[in-house]
């Protein structure tokens, strides 16, 4: 792991993530200074939970990705050739520092918002934040482990960013409107465990799948899973170049 937290620090893909998501969530805090919160904590959710969904896919890719695109994952595997071992590290650190960022940026800035609201009379209720907080914590947490589960499947860090991306937001929002198919899509499994944390649809639409909360995390827990299990067996079975 030491190795893998060194590479985070050297490289400046982590830290640009970082900078992005920081200056995305106090562009928040303006929005919210000039406009308010708006329904749910919807300044919150678009200027700081959406940037950083998008940072832990990038970051998750990036994790696994950055060995193909420099070409380093001989050198890697020469050190310690047990790649079950290497492949559970890298993603312990991925996780871990999603886990730590999401956190660090919710507590940091939730002062920030609750002045900027207290402008439009409003306050920012801690039990609606620590609800928005521990939905972004497991959507993140989800989108850093299909990044590199993906950057495994297409041995790429540019083919992991766009395969990633376009699975979210481009084939998963069409599997979700397909009938009988849909309710079993990652993005309403997620959406329905999302909803069964805040218990509001805010920002994920209105969906009926029919599921509950419990079934709704099986069937993510299943993409998940078979994600990094088709990811793995990839890093396992293909030779290094």
């Amino acid at each position: 792991m030491r190795a893998e937290l060194a590479k985070v620090r050297a490289l400046p893909t982590p830290l640009w993530c970082l900078l992005v998501v920081t200056f995305c969530g106090l562009l928040g805090v303006a929005a919210t200074w000039q406009w308010g919160l708006g329904a749910d904590l919807l300044a919150v959710e678009l200027a700081l939970g959406f940037p950083l969904a998008i940072a832990s896919i990038v970051f998750g890719v990036w994790i696994f990705g950055v060995e193909y695109g420099q070409n380093t994952l001989r050198r890697t595997l020469s050190a310690d050739p047990r790649r079950l071992r290497l492949f559970f590290s890298k993603l312990l650190v991925a996780l871990l520092l999603v886990a730590a960022v999401t956190l660090l940026l919710h507590v940091a800035l939730f002062p920030f918002y609750d002045l900027a609201a207290d402008r439009h009379g409003e306050t920012v209720a801690v039990r609606d934040y620590r609800d928005l907080f521990v939905a972004a914590l497991v959507s993140n947490l989800v989108y850093a482990t299909v990044g590199a589960s993906l950057a495994l499947i297409t041995a790429s860090m540019a083919g992991g960013v766009t395969v990633a991306l376009v699975f979210v937001f481009i084939i998963d929002t069409v599997l979700g409107v397909v009938p009988e198919v849909g309710d079993f899509s990652f993005g309403i499994a997620l959406a329905d465990v999302v909803i069964g944390i805040r218990g509001t649809e805010s920002g994920f639409g209105e969906f009926d799948s029919g599921h509950t909360s419990s079934q709704a995390a099986l069937i993510l827990a299943a993409w998940v899973i078979g994600l990094a299990a088709l990811g793995w067996l990839r890093l396992w079975r293909s030779d290094v170049e």
